[in-house]
């Protein structure tokens, strides 16, 4: 059937981030996939308002950030929570959003 896909701007700070949360609770029983992009990489940092939530999306789901994202905002791997994937450019993304996902949100 597909799975979920969630593409986030948003960063943790940010209002939209909190709805992203409240639309992955709904989907959590579907194998979901989360690219952090643009400012949303700020959410595959430890020690950000919900690292927590993101390193057990990690744990059961896919998450990726963005490389070009971390790299312009000088964030580092070792940085980033445990489980979260480095992803470059946006080939994948569109390929899965194209292919592998039946339903795309974007925050």
């Amino acid at each position: 059937m597909g799975s979920v896909g969630f593409l986030v701007t948003k960063s943790p700070s940010e209002l939209g981030f909190r709805t992203f949360l409240d639309l992955v609770g709904i989907w959590r029983d579907d194998e979901l996939s989360v690219y952090l992009i643009s400012s949303g990489v700020y959410a595959a940092m430890k020690k950000n308002r919900y690292s927590h939530t993101i390193r057990e999306l990690s744990e059961t789901e896919t998450v990726f950030a963005r490389k070009e994202d971390l790299m312009a905002r000088g964030i580092t791997r070792d940085m980033l929570i445990d489980g979260v994937e480095i992803l470059e450019g946006f080939d994948r993304i569109v390929v899965d959003i194209m292919e592998k996902h039946r339903m795309v949100f974007t925050i």
